[in-house]
């Protein structure tokens, strides 16, 4: 008997009930020292990295407050290349910044560029106490990150409930080690792993299944990623709140003295959650990720604002155009050229470029702080109306006059930074350094020297007349005329964007996130692309956004039983009744890109490939060289 061996992908067909087929950064010198909220003792930086790997997208993580590269090189790679093949990096550097002023007019800022273990830092790993203030243990113990793989959660969710069904007790011992030692608040377990203390405050988030406030995960509870507005009402849609791939860590900005920007410490304490999915779709392509701000000190900061800094190298660092879309909050880098590189499709220093194959990179706010906004009613009481005269659609309140109420802000200021080493830039228009005034103009969506954007050209043109904007590049690059990079034919550079939101004031213990999507398509035409793609790739992501990430699964893989014959292989697809989202063959699951609360995709039937090696993915299905369709199974329904 001659024995074959495949190796099998299975593809759904999905149909809906209305008939819907399915470079080198800047090193700056040494930084004046910033004062610290009375620390007590001075925390090194964050040394812990960790690689978010589970779809086409492998993102560097480090605990420092900075995310997407190792210190030296950009690492937000994608597409994920198949082993032997050179990994091309779309962002280089990115992270948060705050900053605003105390009553006495002393700005108080904390951000990220190019840190090192030495200089230009302001992040520390770890929490913050009641009291907004950390030492160098609480520090080193919290420099590290929490993972857990969303298969895992959900075998644990499924061996749990079939023990309640059965009668049973639940054994401890079968709860996934990532599960069980989750920094959830007042997790029993975790002094089994870790030797010290986890604070007595709101950590990972996750469903509580006894309603008690502490995480026991052998009492049916599990992590999932926590987004406000969002609370689930029930069990069932906790698991839909469960990446394929969740990491956690802490940081702070008061373990010393802030040594990038200078500013006096905020106490502030941020949050993170990082996650993504795998799908075959273009969502296997983004990364997502949720800050939750705590503000730990004792005192208001007025004019505060909040920001995502992004490096967006994509592929080689000299040759990238940036611009944004406004009314989707949505900042984005394209190719200067039809070629990726500074010479041809080289790029100095080595970099790996994506040659002719260009992709695009974009950065969704979904979703930033919270400030006070003063609405007005009509003189029929029936609309308000917010101080700019902006109607608003929420409902009215008795009485009448003017009241405040805190709402999201978004995005209010868009500008971009130059590297000064590339090009020849005007230095107004370069990165902020030595001093805290610099970064707080670009956060007020200013220059550095405080100038405001104007229209036009490089969007820094002083003493040419009173036509200012906050935001830089708003005009799609084909848009003849429109106000875009490419319109402009700017040079060569390495440039930064700021997507920041404010004024506002933050009160003590006040709680803000701000949550962050990266999207990115292959493959876009260049000079002067159409960015209809990144569009459309970002809608998928809003959308998932706007349906609190209850993604579009698709129906749960089926067992497989596979038996070996001669020159044959014979499978049977069965579907687990008690944990399978398509017992039954009865899968259905309403489309999240439609308003239509009736659209509905259903399972329909099986493709089944052998694949060429084992890192062929579901995007390269049809490619004949890597994956060949063996059989195709439909539903006897009339869907063709």
């Amino acid at each position: 008997m001659k024995s074959i061996r495949f190796q099998l992908i299975l593809c759904f067909f999905l149909a809906s009930v209305v008939q819907l087929m399915a470079h080198i950064g800047p090193r700056n010198g040494n930084r004046p020292a910033g004062t610290t909220a009375e620390n007590r003792a001075v925390c090194r930086p964050g040394i812990s990295e960790l690689d978010m790997d589970v779809n086409n997208v492998r993102a560097r993580l480090r605990t420092g407050g900075d995310v997407w590269w190792d210190g030296s090189r950009g690492l937000y790679v994608v597409p994920k290349p198949a082993e032997g093949q050179p990994a091309v990096s779309s962002i280089f550097a990115g992270g948060v910044w705050v900053g605003g002023r105390d009553k006495a007019g002393n700005i108080k800022l904390a951000g990220v560029t190019y840190r090192s273990l030495t200089d230009n830092f302001d992040w520390f790993p770890g929490p913050l106490d009641v009291a907004g203030q950390t030492d160098e243990p609480i520090c080193k113990n919290w420099d590290r990150f929490f993972s857990v793989d969303g298969d895992a959660v959900r075998n644990h969710i499924a061996a749990y409930d079939a023990t309640v069904a059965n009668g049973g007790q639940y054994s401890c011992d079968s709860i996934p080690v990532d599960v069980l030692y989750w920094p959830g608040q007042g997790n029993p377990y975790w002094n089994d792993k870790y030797d010290f203390e986890l604070p007595d405050q709101s950590l990972g988030a996750f469903w509580d299944e006894d309603g008690d406030g502490l995480y026991d995960p052998c009492k049916g509870d599990f992590p999932t990623i926590e987004i406000r507005d969002c609370e689930p009402a029930d069990r069932n849609k906790a698991k839909e709140l469960i990446p394929d791939e969740m990491v956690f860590w802490i940081y702070n900005d008061n373990g010393g003295v802030h040594r990038l920007t200078a500013g006096d410490a905020i106490q502030m304490e941020v949050q993170v959650q990082s996650f993504a999915y795998a799908t075959n779709d273009e969502i296997n392509d983004m990364s997502f990720y949720r800050y939750k701000l705590i503000n730990r000190a004792d005192s208001d900061i007025i004019d505060c604002y909040f920001a995502m800094w992004v490096d967006p190298d994509l592929g080689c660092y000299s040759d990238d155009y940036t611009g944004c879309d406004v009314g989707r909050s949505l900042a984005y880098t394209y190719n200067e050229d039809g070629l990726d590189g500074s010479d041809g499709i080289n790029c100095a220093g080595g970099t790996n470029t994506y040659k002719d194959r260009i992709p695009m990179i974009g950065t969704d706010y979904f979703r930033g702080p919270r400030g006070p906004k003063i609405f007005l009613k009509d003189n029929d009481g029936n609309i308000l109306y917010d101080s700019d005269g902006k109607k608003i659609l929420i409902d009215p309140t008795p009485g009448t006059g003017e009241f405040d109420t805190l709402i999201e802000l978004g995005m209010t200021s868009f500008i971009y930074t130059n590297n000064c080493a590339i090009g020849s830039p005007d230095p107004a228009t370069c990165d902020p350094e030595d001093r805290d005034e610099p970064f707080y103009n670009n956060l007020r969506g200013l220059w550095r020297n405080g100038e405001p954007i104007t229209y036009g050209g490089t969007g820094y043109n002083p003493g040419t007349g009173t036509d200012t904007v906050k935001y830089v590049f708003p005009d799609n690059p084909s848009f003849d005329g429109g106000w875009s990079m490419c319109e402009e034919g700017l040079g060569f550079g390495d440039r930064r964007t700021l997507q920041a939101t404010g004024p506002l004031l933050l009160q003590p213990g006040a709680i803000n996130e701000l949550i962050i999507g990266a999207v990115w398509v292959p493959d876009v035409a260049h000079p002067c692309p159409d960015i209809s793609k990144i569009k459309n790739a970002d809608d998928v992501a809003q959308a998932l956004f706007d349906n609190c990430f209850d993604i579009t699964d698709g129906p749960d893989a089926p067992d497989i039983t596979a038996v070996e014959l001669d020159r044959q292989l014979v499978l049977a697809l069965t579907n687990d009744e008690l944990g399978s989202n398509n017992a039954f063959l009865a899968y259905a699951e309403r489309d999240l890109r439609t308003a239509n609360d009736s659209v509905f995709y259903k399972f329909e039937g099986y493709k089944v490939f052998q694949l060429a090696n084992p890192s062929v993915t579901a995007q390269e299905l049809s490619d004949v060289s890597k994956a060949r369709l063996v059989l195709q199974t439909d539903i006897k329904n009339g869907v063709s």
